[in-house]
Protein backbone atom coordinates (compact mmCIF):
# COMPACT_ATOMS: atom_id res chain seq x y z
CA UNK A 1 0.00 0.00 0.00
CA UNK A 2 2.81 2.41 0.88
CA UNK A 3 4.59 1.60 -2.38
CA UNK A 4 1.49 2.47 -4.41
CA UNK A 5 1.09 5.78 -2.58
CA UNK A 6 4.73 6.66 -3.09
CA UNK A 7 4.58 5.87 -6.78
CA UNK A 8 1.48 7.96 -7.26
CA UNK A 9 2.89 10.86 -5.27
CA UNK A 10 6.04 10.93 -7.37
CA UNK A 11 4.58 10.23 -10.81
CA UNK A 12 1.29 12.08 -10.61
CA UNK A 13 2.83 15.55 -10.70
CA UNK A 14 4.32 14.69 -14.15
CA UNK A 15 0.88 14.25 -15.77
CA UNK A 16 1.16 17.59 -17.55
CA UNK A 17 4.62 16.61 -18.81
CA UNK A 18 3.29 13.28 -20.17
CA UNK A 19 0.49 15.11 -21.96
CA UNK A 20 2.99 17.45 -23.62
CA UNK A 21 5.18 14.52 -24.66
CA UNK A 22 2.20 12.61 -26.04
CA UNK A 23 1.16 15.64 -28.09
CA UNK A 24 4.60 15.80 -29.69
CA UNK A 25 4.97 12.09 -30.47
CA UNK A 26 1.42 11.30 -31.52
CA UNK A 27 2.00 12.21 -35.21
CA UNK A 28 4.95 9.78 -35.33
CA UNK A 29 2.80 6.86 -34.22
CA UNK A 30 4.08 6.70 -30.63
CA UNK A 31 1.54 6.60 -27.81
CA UNK A 32 2.43 7.16 -24.18
CA UNK A 33 1.26 5.94 -20.80
CA UNK A 34 2.60 6.17 -17.25
CA UNK A 35 2.84 3.35 -14.70
CA UNK A 36 3.66 3.40 -11.03
CA UNK A 37 6.46 1.34 -9.58
CA UNK A 38 3.88 -1.27 -8.56
CA UNK A 39 2.52 -1.62 -12.11
CA UNK A 40 -0.58 0.51 -11.59
CA UNK A 41 -1.64 2.60 -14.57
CA UNK A 42 -1.49 6.29 -13.63
CA UNK A 43 -2.13 7.96 -16.97
CA UNK A 44 -2.44 7.10 -20.65
CA UNK A 45 -2.99 8.90 -23.94
CA UNK A 46 -6.74 8.57 -24.62
CA UNK A 47 -6.20 9.03 -28.35
CA UNK A 48 -4.40 5.71 -28.88
CA UNK A 49 -6.24 3.06 -30.92
CA UNK A 50 -8.40 0.66 -28.89
CA UNK A 51 -6.09 -2.27 -29.61
CA UNK A 52 -3.09 -0.41 -28.16
CA UNK A 53 -5.18 0.93 -25.29
CA UNK A 54 -6.33 -2.58 -24.37
CA UNK A 55 -2.72 -3.72 -24.48
CA UNK A 56 -1.98 -1.10 -21.80
CA UNK A 57 -5.12 -1.35 -19.69
CA UNK A 58 -6.17 -4.96 -20.11
CA UNK A 59 -3.12 -7.11 -20.73
CA UNK A 60 -3.29 -9.63 -17.88
CA UNK A 61 0.43 -10.02 -17.17
CA UNK A 62 1.60 -6.43 -17.70
CA UNK A 63 1.42 -5.24 -14.06
CA UNK A 64 3.20 -8.37 -12.86
CA UNK A 65 5.96 -7.90 -15.45
CA UNK A 66 6.46 -4.29 -14.31
CA UNK A 67 6.68 -5.27 -10.64
CA UNK A 68 9.47 -7.71 -11.46
CA UNK A 69 11.66 -5.05 -13.07
CA UNK A 70 14.75 -3.80 -11.18
CA UNK A 71 14.39 -1.08 -8.55
CA UNK A 72 17.57 0.70 -9.60
CA UNK A 73 18.27 1.77 -13.17
CA UNK A 74 19.94 4.57 -15.06
CA UNK A 75 17.47 7.20 -16.35
CA UNK A 76 16.31 6.87 -19.98
CA UNK A 77 17.39 3.20 -20.22
CA UNK A 78 14.44 1.53 -22.09
CA UNK A 79 13.24 -1.99 -21.34
CA UNK A 80 11.10 -3.88 -23.86
CA UNK A 81 8.15 -5.94 -22.69
CA UNK A 82 6.59 -8.54 -25.01
CA UNK A 83 2.87 -8.29 -25.61
CA UNK A 84 1.66 -9.81 -28.88
CA UNK A 85 2.56 -9.69 -32.53
CA UNK A 86 2.49 -6.25 -34.12
CA UNK A 87 2.50 -4.20 -30.87
CA UNK A 88 5.59 -3.33 -28.91
CA UNK A 89 5.83 -1.62 -25.53
CA UNK A 90 9.01 -0.06 -24.15
CA UNK A 91 9.33 1.16 -20.60
CA UNK A 92 11.65 4.02 -19.72
CA UNK A 93 12.35 4.40 -15.99
CA UNK A 94 11.50 7.62 -14.14
CA UNK A 95 14.52 7.51 -11.87
CA UNK A 96 15.42 9.79 -9.00
CA UNK A 97 19.02 9.23 -7.96
CA UNK A 98 18.88 5.95 -9.92
CA UNK A 99 15.92 4.81 -7.77
CA UNK A 100 12.98 3.89 -10.02
CA UNK A 101 9.89 5.90 -9.07
CA UNK A 102 7.72 4.98 -12.04
CA UNK A 103 7.70 4.14 -15.75
CA UNK A 104 6.96 5.86 -19.03
CA UNK A 105 5.40 3.41 -21.48
CA UNK A 106 5.94 3.95 -25.22
CA UNK A 107 3.52 1.85 -27.34
CA UNK A 108 3.58 1.58 -31.12
CA UNK A 109 2.35 -0.61 -33.98
CA UNK A 110 5.42 -2.22 -35.51
CA UNK A 111 4.07 -4.59 -38.20
CA UNK A 112 0.90 -6.12 -39.56
CA UNK A 113 -1.33 -7.40 -36.80
CA UNK A 114 -2.56 -10.94 -37.41
CA UNK A 115 -5.74 -12.24 -35.72
CA UNK A 116 -4.73 -14.47 -32.87
CA UNK A 117 -6.09 -15.72 -29.61
CA UNK A 118 -4.90 -12.77 -27.51
CA UNK A 119 -6.39 -10.24 -29.88
CA UNK A 120 -9.73 -12.10 -29.93
CA UNK A 121 -9.73 -12.07 -26.13
CA UNK A 122 -9.03 -8.33 -26.02
CA UNK A 123 -11.73 -7.64 -28.61
CA UNK A 124 -14.22 -9.69 -26.64
CA UNK A 125 -13.38 -7.83 -23.44
CA UNK A 126 -13.88 -4.49 -25.24
CA UNK A 127 -17.10 -5.75 -26.90
CA UNK A 128 -15.60 -4.88 -30.26
CA UNK A 129 -15.45 -6.71 -33.52
CA UNK A 130 -11.93 -7.99 -34.21
CA UNK A 131 -11.91 -6.65 -37.74
CA UNK A 132 -13.12 -3.24 -36.61
CA UNK A 133 -10.45 -3.12 -33.94
CA UNK A 134 -7.75 -4.14 -36.40
CA UNK A 135 -8.97 -1.60 -38.93
CA UNK A 136 -8.81 1.17 -36.30
CA UNK A 137 -5.27 0.11 -35.32
CA UNK A 138 -4.20 0.07 -38.96
CA UNK A 139 -4.84 3.83 -39.13
CA UNK A 140 -1.97 4.40 -36.69
CA UNK A 141 1.45 5.05 -38.31
CA UNK A 142 3.70 2.05 -38.55
CA UNK A 143 7.03 2.28 -36.68
CA UNK A 144 10.04 0.16 -37.56
CA UNK A 145 10.83 -2.15 -34.67
CA UNK A 146 14.58 -1.42 -34.46
CA UNK A 147 13.90 2.31 -34.35
CA UNK A 148 11.43 2.11 -31.50
CA UNK A 149 14.07 1.48 -28.87
CA UNK A 150 16.05 4.54 -29.97
CA UNK A 151 12.89 6.64 -30.05
CA UNK A 152 11.98 5.42 -26.55
CA UNK A 153 15.35 6.65 -25.33
CA UNK A 154 14.68 10.06 -26.89
CA UNK A 155 11.24 10.17 -25.23
CA UNK A 156 12.86 9.46 -21.88
CA UNK A 157 15.42 12.19 -22.39
CA UNK A 158 12.72 14.66 -23.37
CA UNK A 159 10.79 13.72 -20.26
CA UNK A 160 13.84 14.40 -18.12
CA UNK A 161 14.30 17.80 -19.76
CA UNK A 162 10.65 18.76 -19.41
CA UNK A 163 10.47 17.45 -15.87
CA UNK A 164 13.63 19.30 -14.93
CA UNK A 165 12.27 22.47 -16.47
CA UNK A 166 9.06 21.97 -14.53
CA UNK A 167 11.02 21.53 -11.31
CA UNK A 168 12.96 24.71 -12.03
CA UNK A 169 9.68 26.51 -12.72
CA UNK A 170 8.24 25.24 -9.44
CA UNK A 171 11.35 26.30 -7.58
CA UNK A 172 11.25 29.71 -9.22
CA UNK A 173 7.58 30.04 -8.33
CA UNK A 174 8.36 29.03 -4.76
CA UNK A 175 11.25 31.49 -4.53
CA UNK A 176 9.08 34.21 -6.07
CA UNK A 177 6.35 33.52 -3.53
CA UNK A 178 8.85 33.61 -0.69
CA UNK A 179 10.39 36.83 -1.99
CA UNK A 180 6.93 38.33 -2.26
CA UNK A 181 6.25 37.39 1.36
CA UNK A 182 9.61 38.77 2.48
CA UNK A 183 8.99 41.97 0.52
CA UNK A 184 5.60 42.42 2.19
CA UNK A 185 7.18 41.79 5.58
CA UNK A 186 10.01 44.26 4.95
CA UNK A 187 7.54 46.81 3.61
CA UNK A 188 5.40 46.42 6.73
CA UNK A 189 8.39 46.74 9.06
CA UNK A 190 9.57 49.81 7.14
CA UNK A 191 6.08 51.29 7.31
CA UNK A 192 5.95 50.65 11.05
CA UNK A 193 9.38 52.17 11.63
CA UNK A 194 8.80 55.21 9.45
CA UNK A 195 5.34 55.73 10.97
CA UNK A 196 6.59 55.88 14.54
CA UNK A 197 5.92 59.25 16.10
CA UNK A 198 6.42 59.71 19.80
CA UNK A 199 3.40 61.98 19.97
CA UNK A 200 1.18 59.36 18.30
CA UNK A 201 -1.36 57.69 20.51
CA UNK A 202 -0.28 54.07 21.20
CA UNK A 203 -3.76 52.72 20.47
CA UNK A 204 -3.92 54.38 17.04
CA UNK A 205 -0.44 53.07 16.20
CA UNK A 206 -1.23 49.51 17.29
CA UNK A 207 -4.58 49.59 15.48
CA UNK A 208 -2.86 50.36 12.18
CA UNK A 209 -0.13 47.75 12.78
CA UNK A 210 -2.65 45.01 13.62
CA UNK A 211 -4.70 45.83 10.53
CA UNK A 212 -1.60 45.48 8.32
CA UNK A 213 -0.49 42.25 10.04
CA UNK A 214 -3.94 40.71 9.67
CA UNK A 215 -3.97 41.46 5.96
CA UNK A 216 -0.43 40.25 5.21
CA UNK A 217 -0.66 37.16 7.40
CA UNK A 218 -4.24 36.33 6.28
CA UNK A 219 -5.24 35.99 9.95
CA UNK A 220 -8.83 35.96 11.13
CA UNK A 221 -8.09 38.31 14.02
CA UNK A 222 -5.19 40.08 15.72
CA UNK A 223 -5.37 41.46 19.27
CA UNK A 224 -3.04 43.37 21.59
CA UNK A 225 -3.38 43.54 25.36
CA UNK A 226 -1.01 45.85 27.24
CA UNK A 227 0.53 45.36 30.67
CA UNK A 228 -0.42 47.82 33.36
CA UNK A 229 2.42 50.27 33.80
CA UNK A 230 2.20 50.37 37.59
CA UNK A 231 2.52 46.60 37.97
CA UNK A 232 5.58 44.66 39.06
CA UNK A 233 7.62 43.95 35.91
CA UNK A 234 8.37 40.43 37.17
CA UNK A 235 4.69 39.54 37.40
CA UNK A 236 2.84 41.85 35.02
CA UNK A 237 -0.92 42.00 34.80
CA UNK A 238 -2.51 42.43 31.39
CA UNK A 239 -5.16 45.12 31.17
CA UNK A 240 -8.13 45.24 28.83
CA UNK A 241 -7.58 44.52 25.15
CA UNK A 242 -6.21 47.77 23.71
CA UNK A 243 -6.68 46.80 20.06
CA UNK A 244 -8.74 44.16 18.24
CA UNK A 245 -8.84 43.74 14.47
CA UNK A 246 -11.05 41.04 12.97
CA UNK A 247 -13.56 38.74 14.63
CA UNK A 248 -12.74 36.51 17.59
CA UNK A 249 -16.05 34.79 18.26
CA UNK A 250 -15.79 35.88 21.92
CA UNK A 251 -15.12 39.26 23.58
CA UNK A 252 -11.42 40.14 23.53
CA UNK A 253 -11.08 40.46 27.31
CA UNK A 254 -12.68 37.04 27.80
CA UNK A 255 -10.30 35.53 25.25
CA UNK A 256 -7.23 36.97 27.00
CA UNK A 257 -8.50 35.80 30.36
CA UNK A 258 -9.19 32.25 29.09
CA UNK A 259 -5.77 32.05 27.41
CA UNK A 260 -3.93 33.36 30.47
CA UNK A 261 -1.85 30.18 30.86
CA UNK A 262 -0.35 30.06 27.33
CA UNK A 263 0.00 33.85 27.33
CA UNK A 264 2.00 33.89 30.54
CA UNK A 265 4.09 30.98 29.28
CA UNK A 266 4.98 33.05 26.20
CA UNK A 267 5.79 36.02 28.47
CA UNK A 268 7.92 33.82 30.72
CA UNK A 269 9.91 32.43 27.79
CA UNK A 270 10.07 35.77 26.02
CA UNK A 271 9.38 34.35 22.57
CA UNK A 272 6.37 33.53 20.36
CA UNK A 273 4.44 30.37 21.19
CA UNK A 274 2.51 28.58 18.42
CA UNK A 275 -0.57 26.49 19.25
CA UNK A 276 -1.75 24.75 16.09
CA UNK A 277 -3.71 22.22 18.16
CA UNK A 278 -5.67 22.84 21.34
CA UNK A 279 -5.23 19.86 23.70
CA UNK A 280 -8.47 18.31 24.90
CA UNK A 281 -7.47 18.61 28.53
CA UNK A 282 -6.27 22.20 28.32
CA UNK A 283 -8.09 24.75 30.46
CA UNK A 284 -8.63 26.87 27.35
CA UNK A 285 -10.24 23.99 25.43
CA UNK A 286 -13.58 25.76 25.89
CA UNK A 287 -12.48 28.07 23.06
CA UNK A 288 -12.17 25.20 20.59
CA UNK A 289 -15.58 25.99 19.14
CA UNK A 290 -14.48 29.46 18.03
CA UNK A 291 -10.66 29.32 17.92
CA UNK A 292 -8.78 26.43 16.33
CA UNK A 293 -5.24 27.83 16.35
CA UNK A 294 -3.46 30.81 17.84
CA UNK A 295 -0.03 32.37 18.36
CA UNK A 296 1.02 34.29 21.49
CA UNK A 297 3.72 36.88 20.83
CA UNK A 298 5.16 38.78 23.82
CA UNK A 299 5.79 42.51 23.57
CA UNK A 300 8.96 42.93 25.61
CA UNK A 301 11.81 45.39 25.94
CA UNK A 302 14.92 44.73 28.02
CA UNK A 303 13.17 41.76 29.69
CA UNK A 304 10.30 44.03 30.72
CA UNK A 305 6.83 42.97 29.66
CA UNK A 306 4.86 45.60 27.77
CA UNK A 307 2.00 43.39 26.58
CA UNK A 308 1.09 40.52 24.27
CA UNK A 309 -0.06 40.18 20.66
CA UNK A 310 -2.40 37.34 19.67
CA UNK A 311 -3.01 36.08 16.14
CA UNK A 312 -6.06 33.81 15.72
CA UNK A 313 -6.62 31.27 12.92
CA UNK A 314 -5.70 31.71 9.28
CA UNK A 315 -8.49 32.40 6.84
CA UNK A 316 -7.40 29.49 4.63
CA UNK A 317 -7.67 27.10 7.62
CA UNK A 318 -3.96 26.23 7.36
CA UNK A 319 -1.61 25.93 10.33
CA UNK A 320 0.68 28.68 11.54
CA UNK A 321 4.18 28.25 10.12
CA UNK A 322 7.63 29.54 10.96
CA UNK A 323 7.04 32.28 8.36
CA UNK A 324 4.01 33.51 10.33
CA UNK A 325 5.93 33.32 13.59
CA UNK A 326 8.84 35.27 12.15
CA UNK A 327 6.51 37.96 10.81
CA UNK A 328 4.71 38.31 14.15
CA UNK A 329 7.99 38.26 16.09
CA UNK A 330 9.51 41.04 13.97
CA UNK A 331 6.36 43.14 14.19
CA UNK A 332 6.20 42.61 17.96
CA UNK A 333 9.81 43.77 18.25
CA UNK A 334 8.99 47.00 16.41
CA UNK A 335 5.87 47.51 18.49
CA UNK A 336 7.86 46.99 21.69
CA UNK A 337 10.32 49.69 20.64
CA UNK A 338 7.43 52.05 19.94
CA UNK A 339 5.68 51.22 23.22
CA UNK A 340 8.85 51.82 25.25
CA UNK A 341 9.46 55.11 23.48
CA UNK A 342 5.80 56.05 23.91
CA UNK A 343 6.06 55.34 27.64
CA UNK A 344 9.21 57.42 27.91
CA UNK A 345 7.56 60.19 25.92
CA UNK A 346 4.49 60.04 28.18
CA UNK A 347 6.73 60.24 31.25
CA UNK A 348 8.44 63.27 29.73
CA UNK A 349 5.07 64.83 28.93
CA UNK A 350 3.84 64.17 32.45
CA UNK A 351 6.96 65.82 33.86
CA UNK A 352 6.58 68.72 31.44
CA UNK A 353 2.91 69.24 32.26
CA UNK A 354 3.66 68.88 35.97
CA UNK A 355 6.18 71.70 35.76
CA UNK A 356 3.74 73.88 33.80
CA UNK A 357 0.93 73.26 36.28
CA UNK A 358 3.28 74.03 39.17
CA UNK A 359 4.23 77.27 37.44
CA UNK A 360 0.62 78.32 36.87
CA UNK A 361 -0.29 77.41 40.45
CA UNK A 362 2.52 79.61 41.68
CA UNK A 363 1.02 82.49 39.66
CA UNK A 364 -2.52 81.83 40.85
CA UNK A 365 -1.27 81.52 44.42
CA UNK A 366 -0.51 85.25 44.42
CA UNK A 367 -4.25 85.88 44.59
CA UNK A 368 -6.62 83.44 46.29
CA UNK A 369 -9.46 84.72 44.10
CA UNK A 370 -7.73 83.70 40.88
CA UNK A 371 -6.83 80.16 41.89
CA UNK A 372 -7.75 77.75 39.12
CA UNK A 373 -8.14 80.61 36.62
CA UNK A 374 -5.34 79.45 34.30
CA UNK A 375 -6.60 75.86 34.26
CA UNK A 376 -10.17 76.93 33.51
CA UNK A 377 -9.07 79.28 30.74
CA UNK A 378 -6.95 76.51 29.22
CA UNK A 379 -9.85 74.07 29.20
CA UNK A 380 -12.33 76.62 27.83
CA UNK A 381 -9.85 77.59 25.11
CA UNK A 382 -9.31 73.99 24.08
CA UNK A 383 -13.07 73.34 23.99
CA UNK A 384 -13.62 76.39 21.78
CA UNK A 385 -10.75 75.34 19.48
CA UNK A 386 -12.29 71.87 19.14
CA UNK A 387 -15.72 73.33 18.46
CA UNK A 388 -14.46 75.42 15.53
CA UNK A 389 -12.80 72.34 14.04
CA UNK A 390 -9.09 72.84 14.67
CA UNK A 391 -6.90 69.68 14.49
CA UNK A 392 -6.53 67.86 17.80
CA UNK A 393 -2.81 68.56 17.99
CA UNK A 394 -3.42 72.28 17.52
CA UNK A 395 -6.18 72.18 20.16
CA UNK A 396 -3.64 70.83 22.64
CA UNK A 397 -1.28 73.70 21.82
CA UNK A 398 -4.14 76.13 22.44
CA UNK A 399 -4.64 74.42 25.81
CA UNK A 400 -0.97 74.96 26.73
CA UNK A 401 -1.12 78.58 25.66
CA UNK A 402 -4.23 79.08 27.79
CA UNK A 403 -2.50 77.44 30.72
CA UNK A 404 0.44 79.83 30.45
CA UNK A 405 -1.39 82.95 29.24
CA UNK A 406 -0.77 84.80 32.54
CA UNK A 407 2.78 83.58 33.18
CA UNK A 408 3.98 87.16 32.70
CA UNK A 409 2.24 88.18 35.94
CA UNK A 410 5.31 86.83 37.68
CA UNK A 411 6.84 90.19 36.76
CA UNK A 412 3.91 92.23 38.11
CA UNK A 413 4.04 93.36 41.77
CA UNK A 414 1.75 91.32 43.99
CA UNK A 415 0.31 94.50 45.49
CA UNK A 416 -0.99 95.48 42.08
CA UNK A 417 -2.43 92.04 41.36
CA UNK A 418 -4.30 91.84 44.66
CA UNK A 419 -5.36 95.50 44.95
CA UNK A 420 -9.08 95.53 45.82
CA UNK A 421 -9.90 98.95 44.42
CA UNK A 422 -9.48 100.73 41.11
CA UNK A 423 -5.98 100.68 39.65
CA UNK A 424 -4.09 103.86 38.98
CA UNK A 425 -2.85 104.58 35.48
CA UNK A 426 0.66 103.54 36.50
CA UNK A 427 -0.62 100.32 38.04
CA UNK A 428 -2.66 99.54 34.95
CA UNK A 429 0.40 100.13 32.78
CA UNK A 430 2.25 97.60 34.95
CA UNK A 431 -0.56 95.09 34.41
CA UNK A 432 -0.49 95.71 30.65
CA UNK A 433 3.13 94.56 30.52
CA UNK A 434 2.38 90.96 31.56
CA UNK A 435 1.66 89.61 28.02
CA UNK A 436 5.07 90.84 26.78
CA UNK A 437 6.79 89.57 29.94
CA UNK A 438 5.17 86.18 29.44
CA UNK A 439 6.29 86.04 25.80
CA UNK A 440 9.81 86.94 26.91
CA UNK A 441 9.84 84.21 29.57
CA UNK A 442 8.76 81.56 27.03
CA UNK A 443 10.86 82.94 24.19
CA UNK A 444 13.93 80.86 25.05
CA UNK A 445 12.02 77.58 25.21
CA UNK A 446 12.13 76.10 21.71
CA UNK A 447 9.27 73.67 22.30
CA UNK A 448 6.89 76.49 23.31
CA UNK A 449 7.49 78.92 20.46
CA UNK A 450 4.16 78.13 18.77
CA UNK A 451 2.08 78.94 21.89
CA UNK A 452 3.57 82.42 22.42
CA UNK A 453 0.91 84.16 20.24
CA UNK A 454 -1.78 83.16 22.70
CA UNK A 455 0.25 84.55 25.62
CA UNK A 456 1.26 87.75 23.86
CA UNK A 457 -2.03 88.69 22.16
CA UNK A 458 -4.80 87.50 24.48
CA UNK A 459 -5.59 91.09 25.54
CA UNK A 460 -5.84 92.44 22.01
CA UNK A 461 -9.37 93.43 20.97
CA UNK A 462 -11.23 92.86 17.72
CA UNK A 463 -11.79 96.64 17.38
CA UNK A 464 -8.09 97.45 17.86
CA UNK A 465 -8.38 98.99 21.34
CA UNK A 466 -6.53 96.24 23.18
CA UNK A 467 -2.90 95.86 24.26
CA UNK A 468 0.06 95.57 23.97
CA UNK A 469 0.08 96.39 20.21
CA UNK A 470 -3.46 97.58 19.38
CA UNK A 471 -3.90 94.89 16.74
CA UNK A 472 -7.34 94.49 15.18
CA UNK A 473 -9.49 91.81 13.51
CA UNK A 474 -7.59 89.02 11.68
CA UNK A 475 -4.25 90.71 12.41
CA UNK A 476 -4.65 89.19 15.88
CA UNK A 477 -3.45 85.55 15.74
CA UNK A 478 -6.30 83.04 16.12
CA UNK A 479 -4.81 81.60 19.30
CA UNK A 480 -4.87 85.06 20.91
CA UNK A 481 -8.51 85.63 19.85
CA UNK A 482 -9.57 82.25 21.30
CA UNK A 483 -7.90 82.83 24.67
CA UNK A 484 -9.24 86.39 24.80
CA UNK A 485 -12.83 85.10 24.89
CA UNK A 486 -12.07 82.35 27.43
CA UNK A 487 -10.02 84.65 29.68
CA UNK A 488 -12.64 87.40 29.75
CA UNK A 489 -15.44 84.90 30.35
CA UNK A 490 -13.68 83.34 33.35
CA UNK A 491 -12.71 86.72 34.76
CA UNK A 492 -16.38 87.78 34.77
CA UNK A 493 -17.62 84.40 36.05
CA UNK A 494 -15.31 84.17 39.08
CA UNK A 495 -15.04 86.31 42.21
CA UNK A 496 -12.30 88.94 42.24
CA UNK A 497 -11.01 91.28 44.96
CA UNK A 498 -12.85 94.19 43.38
CA UNK A 499 -16.24 92.51 42.65
CA UNK A 500 -18.26 89.30 43.09
CA UNK A 501 -18.76 86.73 40.35
CA UNK A 502 -21.45 87.49 37.79
CA UNK A 503 -24.20 84.95 36.97
CA UNK A 504 -23.39 82.72 34.03
CA UNK A 505 -26.31 83.97 31.97
CA UNK A 506 -25.18 87.58 32.51
CA UNK A 507 -21.63 86.74 31.44
CA UNK A 508 -22.81 84.97 28.29
CA UNK A 509 -24.99 87.92 27.40
CA UNK A 510 -21.98 90.20 27.86
CA UNK A 511 -19.85 88.03 25.58
CA UNK A 512 -22.57 88.18 22.93
CA UNK A 513 -22.91 91.97 23.35
CA UNK A 514 -19.17 92.52 22.95
CA UNK A 515 -18.94 90.41 19.78
CA UNK A 516 -17.44 92.56 17.06
CA UNK A 517 -15.97 94.98 19.60
CA UNK A 518 -13.84 93.12 22.13
CA UNK A 519 -14.26 89.64 20.67
CA UNK A 520 -14.03 87.97 17.29
CA UNK A 521 -17.76 87.79 16.40
CA UNK A 522 -17.53 84.31 14.88
CA UNK A 523 -15.74 82.94 17.97
CA UNK A 524 -18.13 84.69 20.35
CA UNK A 525 -21.12 83.15 18.57
CA UNK A 526 -19.66 79.65 18.92
CA UNK A 527 -18.53 80.25 22.51
CA UNK A 528 -21.96 81.19 23.89
CA UNK A 529 -23.30 77.90 22.53
CA UNK A 530 -20.85 75.71 24.45
CA UNK A 531 -21.90 73.32 27.23
CA UNK A 532 -20.78 74.91 30.53
CA UNK A 533 -21.81 72.06 32.85
CA UNK A 534 -18.20 71.05 33.58
CA UNK A 535 -17.26 74.70 34.00
CA UNK A 536 -20.01 75.26 36.59
CA UNK A 537 -18.72 72.26 38.55
CA UNK A 538 -15.16 73.61 38.46
CA UNK A 539 -16.28 77.03 39.73
CA UNK A 540 -18.30 75.51 42.56
CA UNK A 541 -15.34 73.31 43.54
CA UNK A 542 -13.08 76.39 43.55
CA UNK A 543 -15.52 78.39 45.69
CA UNK A 544 -15.75 75.52 48.16
CA UNK A 545 -11.97 75.18 48.34
CA UNK A 546 -11.54 78.94 48.87
CA UNK A 547 -14.07 78.99 51.70
CA UNK A 548 -12.37 76.05 53.40
CA UNK A 549 -9.01 77.81 53.08
CA UNK A 550 -10.43 81.02 54.58
CA UNK A 551 -12.08 79.05 57.36
CA UNK A 552 -8.86 77.31 58.33
CA UNK A 553 -6.99 80.66 58.39
CA UNK A 554 -9.31 82.24 61.02
CA UNK A 555 -9.30 79.28 63.39
CA UNK A 556 -7.37 79.91 66.64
Amino acid sequence: MNTVQTSRQIAAPSTAVFARLAERWHPAGLYLACFGRDGSLLWHDNRMPRLLALAVTGWPTLAAQIRELPDTLEPCQPIELSLFAGVELHLVPIARRRKVAGWIAIIARVDTVAPQEDIHRLASRAAMDVQSMLAEAARAPLVAGPQLRALATVVGQMHEDLHGGGMVHQELSSVTEQLSGVYEEISLLYKISSGMRFSQKPQAFLQEVCREVQEIGNFRAVLVALARRDDDAAAPTLGEVAVQVGTCGVPGHALVRTLSTPIHEALRLGEPQVHNHIPVGAEWHSLAAVVQRFVCVPLMRDKRTLGVMLALDKNDQSEFTSVDTKLLGNVASQCSIFMENANLYQDMQDLFMGVLHALTRSIDAKDAYTRGHSQRVAELSRTLAQKIGLPEEQCERVYLSGLLHDVGKIGVPEAVLTKPGRLTDAEFEAIKKHPAIGAQILGNIKQLQDIIPGVLYHHERWDGNGYPYNLAREAIPLMGRIICVADSFDAMSSTRTYRPALPLETVLAEVARCAGAQFDPALAKVFVGLDFTAYRDAIEAQISATRQAESSEVRP
